[in-house]
């Protein structure tokens, strides 16, 4: 374990292997906002745990991710325009 001097909790090392575009990436991202890669990593871990235990019921994550329903279009058509949110969320 290691102790880093900003955090005040215990860290523990681990080590990834990530595909070349993707370091490339992160390393442009962690130049950018001036913060270290194992940062970004760390704050991408959290918010997939905040995701994941957010998730709940599956379908309460798709309001909203269809925009603007348009008139009363949305009551009636529902079904289509959560489908279609699913479709479009899940080829992210």
């Amino acid at each position: 374990m290691y102790v880093l001097y900003e955090v005040t909790h215990l860290m523990t090392r681990v080590q990834i292997l990530l595909p070349e575009d993707e370091d490339r990436a992160l390393e442009r991202l962690a130049r950018s906002r001036g913060e270290s890669k194992s940062n970004l990593v760390r704050r991408a871990v959290a918010l997939l745990f905040r995701l994941e235990a957010d998730q709940g019921e599956p379908l309460l994550g798709l309001i909203g991710q269809a925009g603007k329903a348009g008139g009363r279009r949305g009551a009636r058509d529902h079904d289509r325009i959560l489908a279609r949110a699913a479709r479009e969320q899940s080829r992210r």
